[in-house]
């Protein structure tokens, strides 16, 4: 790829980069992760991240490494995190034994890869899968890791002389076909436009979203009376202005969700007179622990079977209340 400028605020430009490093991002993942699927995946996610944060990034011929490292991080945290990665091995396989163990078990070439090239460091495995699986030359190698050419050719090598010839030609055919092309970019650009979306002054009655990510997305002044939402990330979203009369939210993480001016349209929203009563919001079996109501109406509101412990009304321990509830009754 040329060092030529790339325009950051338009999505042509940025398609021109998903092309050239879709398979760097891809095998920098999957060095770390030893997973073909999920290194797909957290690919695709550092793409968007990148773009979404793309007017950081001062020196356009920096981009490779730029993102390799913003792939790298995240293969890392997502290791850390969800620990799901192939324990790395504490002793290099005997190639052989390695070889033998294959065809006396039948296992999947993948994970005899796998084995193989987790037995090799970090430093050494990406640069060989980057080789095979990219096909980037060992300048563009040394570029995106920000190493000399010759650290690369000689870390490959390493892998080479580590390896015996049948098993390093094993490694170079399973990963050449794992090459990712159009249907990787194409899934790239239909999330970030969903990211990047906005919807403003639209109707959405009835719209069905389903299996996908709007996260960061802004809905502004819409009707969305009866829209679905099945399988969504939604986090960072936000919603402004809509009505949302018969909502349903159900089996959703709302931690640092924030509620404010709920209630009925104004007289002169679009939305007003849909309906001449305001129908009464349930919440059900919701934790909804160390929540803050503020400033609401809460008449007529009706709070059964639920855990009170700590909860407090204008700073009057409700558990404290309901004892002199309880009392009197007994008393009276």
């Amino acid at each position: 790829m040329s060092q030529q400028k790339v325009e950051w605020q338009t999505e042509e430009g940025f398609r021109q980069v998903v092309h050239h490093y879709a398979n760097a991002l891809y095998g920098v993942a999957y060095s770390i992760l030893g997973d073909y699927h999920l290194a797909q995946d957290v690919a695709q996610e550092a793409f968007i991240k990148a773009y979404l944060k793309r007017e950081t990034l001062e020196e356009p011929r920096k981009v490779g490494s730029w993102l390799t490292s913003i792939v790298r991080n995240m293969s890392l945290d997502w290791k850390r995190k969800r620990k799901r990665m192939v324990r790395v091995l504490e002793e290099s396989f005997k190639e052989q034994e390695l070889l033998n163990h294959f065809e006396r078990e039948k296992h999947e070439p993948n994970e005899v890869v796998w084995q193989a090239l987790n037995a090799l460091s970090e430093d050494v495995r990406t640069p060989v899968v980057l080789f095979y699986m990219g096909g980037y030359s060992m300048i563009e190698i040394a570029s995106l890791l920000e190493l000399t050419t010759s650290a690369v050719e000689s870390r490959i090598r390493r892998a080479r002389v580590k390896m015996k010839k049948e098993l390093i030609e094993m490694v170079e055919k399973n990963l050449r076909e794992q090459h990712v092309g159009e249907e990787f970019e194409r899934k790239v650009f239909k999330e970030i436009r969903l990211r990047s979306a906005l919807f403003d002054q639209v109707e959405l009655t009835n719209a069905n979203f389903m299996n996908s990510n709007l996260a960061q997305s802004i809905f502004s002044d819409a009707y969305m009376v009866e829209a679905t939402f099945t399988n969504m990330n939604m986090s960072g979203i936000s919603f402004r202005d809509i009505d949302l009369s018969d909502l349903k939210i159900e089996d959703a993480q709302m931690g640092g969700a924030v509620f404010r001016n709920i209630g009925l349209p104004p007289e002169d929203h679009f939305a007003a007179g849909r309906r001449e009563e305001h129908l009464p919001l349930l919440f059900e079996n919701c934790d909804l622990h160390g929540s803050t109501l503020t400033d609401c109406n809460l008449k007529g509101v009706k709070i059964e079977k639920s855990a009170l412990e700590g909860m407090t009304i204008n700073g009057v321990e409700v558990e404290e209340l309901l004892k002199v509830y309880r009392a009197s009754k007994k008393n009276g």
